[in-house]
């Protein structure tokens, strides 16, 4: 399940092209770390969050991201962001930005 969750919602959803910044948060979860995966295989900058140190070293180390941080140690998740972007090329935005929290009602 989580295989194809990454493979159709980052390639038929997101429709990803080479160069863009890409934003995904709980980044270490199962498909997280697979969209992270198949972002740097397009040629895209990869940022993840996630929830521990160790997490974030495992992105980065492991599953190949370009920065990741810990998002329980940031104030502010804008700020962090931007900081991680800018610190490679100054652009303006991400332009996919993929989820894995789910909502309940």
């Amino acid at each position: 399940m989580p295989g194809i969750t990454a493979w159709a919602g980052f390639y038929e959803l997101a429709a990803p092209r080479k160069g863009e910044n890409v934003y995904i948060s709980a980044a270490s979860g199962a498909v997280g770390q697979l969209v992270g995966q198949f972002a740097k295989l397009m040629g895209c900058y990869v940022v993840g969050s996630a929830g521990s140190n160790e997490k974030v070293e495992i992105l980065k180390n492991k599953f190949g991201f370009d920065d990741a941080f810990n998002y329980k140690e940031e104030q502010d998740l804008d700020a962090a962001l931007k900081r991680r972007k800018n610190a490679r090329c100054g652009a303006s935005k991400y332009e996919i930005a993929w989820s894995n929290y789910g909502v309940a009602e």
